[in-house]
């Protein structure tokens, strides 16, 4: 008898509409697609294939967040939220145990160390760009990193120009500073500032950053100060007082401001919207019920992912808005601030070069 006949190959249109139906959330999934020979690995490789796979998805899954441990100086430290584990993080500098996570938006890591020093890290090609001396002293702010291009819908934009923006107060008055980094002309801007009612001290928690306003928590969470990048002014914005535990400020699905603050094992989820008669104020939106919340004592949340962080003696865990489901994701450590890392981790990025991602044994 004849042998049998081999099965045909798929062509290669085929082979890229079944890799860009694979989900992005588990990065090893279209890793391993692609290395089932080498005809589905072009395809996988092939930059058109990739523009179009993150444009298909839309939204970039969440790989993981970096944290804080108490207030100690130490290297990043990564956690993974996929089936990946993490690898040992060592940035591209020798003083890399100086340097403080303090923001991480938009696939990249903003780093922190004394002397008014930033730097801004990509994880996923492990570039590091240092940037000059923030000249103006703040006694207490807060920074963010940003996307520079107009219009970009953050899928694949780490590689392209950055903003870093630095909102604080000085020693002995009341003013609030603004300086903003540009990396298209290398430099820190010329410094805004404005004298606001009472004094305020910045949350440890991380900022909301909505279109071109940046939203700080102040005052132990009392109030918001809002930044407006584009109109260069600041403003103060009340919060309920009802809520015992730090309220978080967060980014709804419509894109209004919201935060999330907790009583009991309640989570109580806001947002500010504006009446039909032009009155802007808090609108309760949702109420979830959950056994873990009266044991968790910091909080965090991943904008498009919908996903809080949060953290208890017993470890870090997740919680899904849209599933409802509850992942156990750290083990028991000292967490004070979580910065959420959401990024495609795609084939062009496979064998080692990302530093934070290997496949599980």
């Amino acid at each position: 008898m004849a042998p049998p006949r081999a099965p045909p190959e798929l062509i290669a249109d085929a082979v890229a509409q079944i890799l860009l139906r694979i989900p992005p959330d588990e990065p090893a999934d279209l890793l391993r697609a692609s290395l089932v020979c080498k005809p589905w690995l072009r395809v996988a490789s092939d930059p058109a294939f990739l523009r179009r796979y993150r444009a298909f998805h839309r939204v970039a899954p969440l790989l993981g967040f970096f944290y804080s441990v108490g207030c100690q100086s130490y290297s990043p430290l990564f956690i993974p939220t996929t089936a990946a584990r993490a690898r040992p993080l060592r940035l591209p500098a020798h003083d890399d145990h100086n340097w403080l996570v303090h923001d991480c938006r938009h696939g990249r890591v903003l780093l922190w160390k004394t002397h008014r020093k930033f730097a801004v890290w990509d994880p996923i090609t492990g570039y590091l760009e240092e940037l000059p001396k923030l000249e103006i002293f703040y006694s207490s702010f807060k920074a963010v990193v940003l996307c520079a291009v107009a219009g970009c819908d953050h899928c694949d934009c780490y590689s392209g120009p950055f903003l870093v923006v630095c909102v604080g107060n000085g020693h002995a008055d009341s003013a609030a500073r603004a300086c903003v980094y540009s990396s298209e002309a290398s430099a820190w801007g010329t410094p805004n500032s404005t004298y606001l009612d009472g004094g305020y001290m910045y949350d440890i928690t991380r900022p909301a950053v909505i279109g071109d306003e940046i939203y700080c928590l102040v005052d132990l969470g009392a109030r918001i100060l809002k930044y407006d990048l584009v109109k260069h002014c600041f403003s103060l914005i009340s919060l309920p007082a009802e809520y015992k535990k730090r309220p978080l400020l967060l980014q709804n699905e419509d894109g209004s401001l919201g935060f999330a603050g907790v009583t009991g094992s309640r989570l109580h989820l806001w947002s500010r919207m504006v009446n039909s008669e032009g009155v802007t104020g808090w609108v309760p939106q949702r109420v979830v019920k959950l056994k873990i919340l009266p044991k968790a004592t910091e909080f965090g949340f991943a904008e498009g992912a919908g996903v809080f962080i949060m953290s208890t003696k017993a470890g870090a865990f997740t919680f899904d808005l849209k599933s409802e489901r509850v992942r156990e994701v750290g083990g028991p450590r000292d967490y004070s601030t979580f910065f959420p890392f959401i990024s495609f981790f795609t084939p062009d990025y496979a064998c080692g070069k990302l530093p934070l991602l290997a496949e599980t044994n």
